[in-house]
């Protein structure tokens, strides 16, 4: 599902342990981590995969 969300650019907000939730749109993945695409942002977060608690598309 995360890969189909890719490659279609769907705005997603992702819940990490003990933090805000982060927006923005899912640009690649990996067994590991994340690369999410921040609204304004010219450069992507990393986030890995054991911290994060939900994923859901805002589109």
């Amino acid at each position: 599902m995360l890969q189909t969300w890719i490659r279609e650019g769907l705005a997603v907000s992702i819940a990490v342990l003990e933090q805000e939730r982060i927006e923005g749109r899912l640009i690649w993945q990996d067994p590991e981590f994340l690369a999410l695409e921040r609204l304004g942002s010219t450069r992507p977060v990393l986030i890995a995969r054991r911290h994060i608690t939900l994923i859901r598309s805002i589109d």
